[in-house]
């Protein structure tokens, strides 16, 4: 009897096991076919067998990450890393999940550590992703230098040029940019180098028929990319009422990790100190608020000189990359991804203030958004705002990309909306390419 019982213990265990394999197979399975639910069950059932196994664990993490839960799927992607310390394919999957939570400096460890426990062959995409990290932490020098290395040995790597043109973009290294783009074309096409060629060339003076070349070029191969065709539009001059909304996120998901170095040492950026400013001269004597609605914040640097003003304060962006750097000054009551194209977010009071800092650059029409705000003001509420300053017609797009207002334009849309202008001031908002971009603060009143 003992022998048939220890025969048949192995038995049970073997068929266990097998079938822990067949669910972990099948759970692999469907996460790469986007099933996720019906991955996350097998992983579940499988995990329920083997609760530590590192394999499982790094399923589930997967899981968990595309399902929305990231803080708990890089849990479980850290205790595989813990059970198998040294497998690159854990750690740099840990690392890329790091990446998407804006942790940047734990990425690059655990991106250094996958190279170190790698084969030579596995290293040109691990550079690429160590990179990309690097980029978000703002050491582009450093990205360009590991991109520039996977060139050297893969010429016909479009990814390394892809980030290699892309951080040179950032840095205004367009000339540099523009040869990385071309040298890499002529071996393979991509869309996403055609685009950045364009980018490049339409920032240098006197290329922009070569760039809507490129940005042609970039759409016949992808006819969904829309970044491309926004660009052609500005390139065409085509008359636009507002920038797409996947174009806005994208371009601030992409600049979040060094926006405010960008805008505050390089571009002068004023705005948030003059709303703070002619808020407060707008309403004499007055020196708090009990509520803010902080349109398009970003970051938060409107929200840094509001914050001691104002008994609460929201705000709403676009960007989910820009929240997240705005989440972690824990100056906000409320943070919310809204596109203020389609609404203003969840509204739970009636606000006493309301800002926009350099929203309207991505605005044309500004009649549908000023009609929001004012539903969302109380009686006598301030609406505070910036916008660039067109002589021309009631709106434009610069050459920077971004909407221009006429006064004219701004103070009838605002009366159309019910609003009372206290004040406008015209001041120096911020540089671009060295030179003075000049605009104008609104401050006005819905009637009380």
């Amino acid at each position: 009897m003992s022998a048939e019982l220890m025969m048949e213990k192995p038995a049970e265990g073997l068929a266990e096991a097998g079938g822990q394999a067949d669910l972990r197979n099948r759970a692999a399975i469907l996460l790469t076919r986007g099933d996720l639910e019906g991955a996350r069950s097998a992983v579940d059932s499988a995990l329920e067998g083997a609760p530590e196994d590192a394999d499982l664990l790094a399923l589930r993490g997967a899981c968990r990450a595309r399902q929305g839960e990231l803080s708990d799927g890089i849990q479980d992607l850290a205790t595989a890393v813990m059970a198998r310390p040294k497998d690159w394919e854990l750690l740099n999957n840990l690392a890329v999940h790091l990446q998407q939570m804006k942790m940047f400096d734990e990425a690059v460890v655990f991106h250094v550590k996958a190279i170190n426990n790698s084969e030579p062959d596995q290293h040109p995409q691990l550079y690429i992703n160590l990179g990309l990290a690097m980029m978000g932490q703002g050491e582009h020098l450093g990205a360009i230098q590991l991109f520039e290395t996977v060139l050297s040995v893969h010429p016909d790597m479009v990814d390394a040029a892809v980030n290699l043109s892309s951080a040179l973009n950032s840095l205004k290294e367009y000339g540099r940019s523009v040869d990385v783009c071309r040298r890499t074309l002529a071996i393979a096409e991509a869309p996403e180098l055609y685009h950045n060629l364009g980018n490049a060339l339409h920032k240098i003076p006197g290329r922009d028929a070569e760039a809507l070349a490129a940005f042609e070029k970039a759409l016949a191969l992808d006819p969904t990319n829309w970044k491309s065709k926004h660009m052609l539009s500005l390139l065409r001059d085509e008359d636009m009422d507002e920038i797409p909304a996947n174009f806005v996120e994208g371009l601030f998901d992409e600049y979040a990790s060094y926006y405010e170095r960008d805008v505050i040492e390089k571009l002068r950026y004023r705005v948030p100190g003059l709303i703070r400013r002619y808020l407060l001269k707008a309403v004499p004597g007055r020196t708090r608020f009990d509520s803010v609605l902080d349109l398009g914040c970003g970051t938060g640097l409107t929200g840094v000189m509001l914050r001691d003003i104002t008994d609460f304060q929201k705000g709403v962006d676009i960007s989910r990359n820009m929240l997240k750097v705005a989440l972690e000054k824990e100056i906000y009551d409320q943070i919310e991804a809204v596109d203020l194209q389609v609404g203003l977010g969840e509204i739970d009071r009636a606000y006493s203030v309301a800002v926009a800092a350099d929203v309207c650059g991505y605005i044309g029409r500004l009649e549908p958004i000023f009609e929001k705000v004012a539903a969302v003001l109380e009686a006598g509420g301030l609406f505070a705002f910036s916008v660039e300053e067109s002589f021309l017609a009631d709106f434009e797009v610069s050459a920077a990309g971004r909407f221009a207002h006429r006064r004219t334009y701004v103070q009838k849309a605002l009366a159309d909306a019910g609003f009372k202008v206290l004040s406008v001031a015209r001041e120096q908002l911020r540089n671009s390419g060295g030179r003075p971009v000049f605009g104008m603060i609104f401050i006005a009143q819905k009637p009380t």
